[in-house]
């Protein structure tokens, strides 16, 4: 993992976080939104948490194999995941409603990264798992074995989750809280699929003329599927809990191909931009946090940009998306910097240990 490859990582993430701020200010501009989505909010919506999840799986390669690394885990992964989630979500409440509470912290704002926490934690104990059945393997053929028990574990824990728990146990299956579990089942596998990309070394592959070419036939033919083939009200129901097989899954994944790549030049080459980029990639986290608080509403955007044709609906979306993601971000990192320098609240509200131990 050389120090461009890393870059065109943050900068992907930092196209991922745009991409968050747009979909949210389009969410509080109307009630009725998302049952009449167009198809690029749709797109935005079906692919930008797929990115920062994948991620989070390529730079989980490293071991906890003793107590003292498990326990440096679960501490880092409270620290940077937990604790800013439960300091946020109540000062959310209290500026949004006026009332201080937990209430809906699973299924509402900041409900990724408590979702990651948990994906964390079941891909802990799945590697242990497989670990465990390598040691009775042979040496020479032991890292595709890994690779094939990492593929079915994820496979069965999905039918698990989807159908098998409820069977198991109808009381268990209801205690597992619907967005939790229909979350699982869309993002856990890009988790799992992220770390084998690191597992197995694939980001140069992926840069390959061949496989980036088939990763854009594969994403258009998806947006044309996404564009002609599914009502929105049906998609926009089950945001974020589409199938294993589903059409979707493959557009996210060409799409994290198709953007790598192109974030990739964008490093090399350097320049503003790519400056602008990796930074927004470095803050997504805090940047996620904080950008709920200056999100613009503005009532009755929506009924009017349905009212445009399709494709002059397209370019005014594109426009004032834009300038609503620009209006939020600009005071959302004013605020991530001016926290940022007390490395206390950069602790405790952001997770950034570094500074602290300094």
């Amino acid at each position: 993992m050389g120090k461009k490859r890393l870059l065109s990582l943050d900068a992907l993430k930092g196209v991922a976080i745009l991409m968050v701020i747009w979909g949210h200010f389009y969410l509080f501009g109307d009630v009725d939104v998302l049952s009449t989505s167009s198809f690029l909010h749709r797109f935005v919506l079906a692919v930008h948490m797929s990115v920062f999840v994948l991620i989070a799986g390529y730079l989980s390669q490293r071991k906890v194999d003793s107590f003292s690394s498990l326990k440096r885990f679960f501490q880092d992964k409270f620290v940077r995941l937990l604790l800013p989630a439960l300091l946020w979500y109540p000062l959310w409440r209290l500026w949004h409603d006026g009332q201080l509470e937990w209430v809906g912290i699973m299924g509402n704002q900041y409900w990724f990264t408590l979702h990651l926490f948990i994906y964390f934690v079941l891909f802990l104990i799945q590697r242990s798992i497989v670990d465990s059945l390598l040691r009775l393997t042979p040496e020479k053929q032991r890292k595709w074995i890994e690779v094939g028990l990492h593929v079915a574990l994820t496979i069965g824990l999905y039918y698990f989750v989807h159908d098998g728990l409820f069977r198991l146990s109808p009381r268990m299956g209801g205690m597992l809280h619907p967005i939790v579990r229909s979350r699982l089942e869309c993002l856990y596998p890009y988790f799992v699929i992220g770390w084998l990309i690191g597992r197995l070394d694939l980001l140069e592959w992926l840069r390959s003329p061949r496989v980036v070419a088939i990763a854009f036939i594969a994403l258009v033919v998806c947006l044309g599927d996404m564009m002609e083939g599914r009502d929105a009200k049906i998609y926009m129901e089950n945001y974020l809990a589409y199938g294993l097989w589903d059409m979707y899954r493959l557009m996210a994944l060409s799409f994290f191909v198709v953007l790598l790549n192109a974030m990739h030049a964008v490093t090399e080459r350097g320049g503003r931009l790519s400056k602008w980029l990796v930074l927004l990639g470095q803050w997504s986290l805090p940047i996620y946090f904080i950008h709920y608080f200056f999100l613009p509403a503005v009532p009755g955007m929506h009924a009017w940009l349905c009212e445009a044709l399709p494709w002059y609906r397209l370019s005014m979306e594109l426009a004032i998306g834009g300038i609503g993601t620009f209006v939020a971000l600009l005071p959302t990192l004013a605020v991530v910097y001016c926290i940022r320098l007390n490395p206390y609240l950069d602790f405790a509200l952001f997770g950034e240990k570094g500074r602290l131990k300094k």
